[in-house]
């Protein structure tokens, strides 16, 4: 005698070995011509997830992918053509991703790795600007990039930090700036505004204060900062001045301020609790502090 099994019994068996990804949700809007929009969450071990795309204009790329995370959102909201953006979420719990993009042929990618409670946030205003922001592990890290111009480039990385902050704020034209952390605690901020303007900040180690503040054609600056408790303040205004603030140690300040035109300065601190000051105004002007 041949045994029936009923279909709803064959379909519960015939899936028994496959996992389904639970209690997400996904909501894509589009008005315009040829956006082009995906949102991801097949992975089985997404769950409580959100991802929301807005699309207005033309030949817009959106691309959300939540992978192996929990209770997480993605979103992306376009206005113009030939943008591109793109997010992954892979591992943890909580995480935020949002990028806004107005004006024609911007880039912008967000990349979380476990961890959780981080936020990533990119808002692109003007024409074939690049931004991006990975962070790995970590928890309670903030991570935003805000630009308005023309091929301006920024670049933010948190590695497996926990409470740490992370700006770049960029207007202009073909600037560039650059931001890690490793640690607890960190505050890196960049402002740009000119032409052809180059910062760096690097932070390692616990609760250490960044900002950096060009305007004008042709700037450096460069931080980098290891131990504890460390404040650099760098203010650029003019062409082609060169600033570099190195720390290491305990509880330094520094503090670059230059005005004018080939002018450089360099601060270099280790050991304990130093302070240097630097203030130049003027044409061709060197300065070097070593503590």
């Amino acid at each position: 005698m041949k045994s029936v099994i009923p279909l709803t019994a064959a379909v519960l068996l015939a899936t028994s070995g496959m996992a389904i990804a639970d209690e997400n949700t996904a909501i894509l809007n589009q008005n315009g011509v040829a956006n082009n929009a995906v949102a991801d969450q097949d992975d089985a071990g997404a769950i409580g997830n959100t991802i929301l795309q807005n699309q207005t204009g033309f030949l817009n790329e959106a691309y959300a992918e939540q992978v192996s995370v929990s209770q997480s959102t993605i979103m992306q909201v376009q206005e113009g053509a030939f943008n591109n953006a793109y997010s992954l979420q892979s591992g943890g719990t909580d995480h935020t991703a949002i990028i806004q993009q107005g004006g024609a042929g911007n880039s912008a990618n967000t990349f979380q790795f476990g961890g959780s409670a981080n936020t990533a946030i990119i808002q692109q205003q003007g024409f074939s600007n690049e931004g991006t922001v990975l962070q790995i592990a970590g928890s309670g890290n903030t991570a935003m990039i805000q630009q308005t111009g023309t091929l301006l480039n920024a670049f933010i990385g948190q590695y497996g930090s926990l409470d740490s902050d992370a700006y770049i704020i960029q207007s202009g034209v073909d600037n560039e700036a650059e931001i890690a952390q490793v640690g607890v605690g960190h505050i890196a901020t960049i402002t740009q505004s000119g032409l052809l303007n180059y910062a760096a900040a690097n932070q390692a180690g616990f609760y250490n204060n960044v900002d950096i503040m060009q305007d004008g054609i042709g700037n450096r600056a460069l931080v980098f900062q290891a131990g504890w408790y460390h404040s650099a303040v760098l203010d650029q205004i003019g062409q082609f001045n060169s600033a570099v603030i190195n720390q290491l140690g305990l509880g330094h300040s520094a503090i670059v301020s230059q005005s004018g035109l080939l002018n450089d300065a360099y601060i270099s601190q280790t050991g304990i609790a130093e302070t240097a000051i630097i203030n130049q105004v003027g044409i061709g002007n060197t300065a070097t502090v070593l503590q």
